[in-house]
């Protein structure tokens, strides 16, 4: 109904009487033809079908990606995140670096002996993270 509301709105506001009636029965006649069409070439099961087999397969690309989801949306979370930055300490799992880069689906610090962690973001939300902000770089 809000198709009809909104052709009576915008489309026959300006008729007057008949002109009106006339528009209005006119849109019932081309909305039962759009349905006896659907039904008869049976348009309305293969929408059906189309529309379930996007959600099915939109359902498993969702859980194949699950963990690189929920890193992305944890990546953003610490980009919003103030209480932590680039040169702040973070020790994970035992592991201690200092934040160099943050990307979407990870963060990359370095240790005191100069080798790289690719922490996951996922892992922020997750372990007890322990965190050192860096007093000459903040303000």
């Amino acid at each position: 109904m809000g198709i009809v509301k909104y052709l009576m709105s915008s489309k026959l506001a300006n008729l007057k009487g008949t002109q009106k009636l006339l528009g209005l029965i006119s849109i019932i006649i081309i909305g039962l033809e759009l349905t006896f069409l659907g039904v008869l070439f049976d348009l309305f099961t293969i929408a059906a079908s189309v529309i379930a087999s996007v959600g099915v397969a939109f359902a498993l690309v969702s859980f194949a990606l699950q963990n690189h989801l929920k890193n992305i949306v944890s990546g953003i979370g610490l980009y919003l995140n103030k209480k932590i930055d680039i040169g702040d300490t973070v020790e994970i799992d035992g592991k201690k670096g200092k934040i160099i880069e943050f990307h979407i689906m990870k963060t990359v610090a370095v240790t005191d002996d100069e080798r790289f962690m690719n922490i996951p973001n996922l892992k922020f939300n997750e372990s007890v993270t322990l965190i050192s902000h860096d007093k000459s770089t903040k303000k």
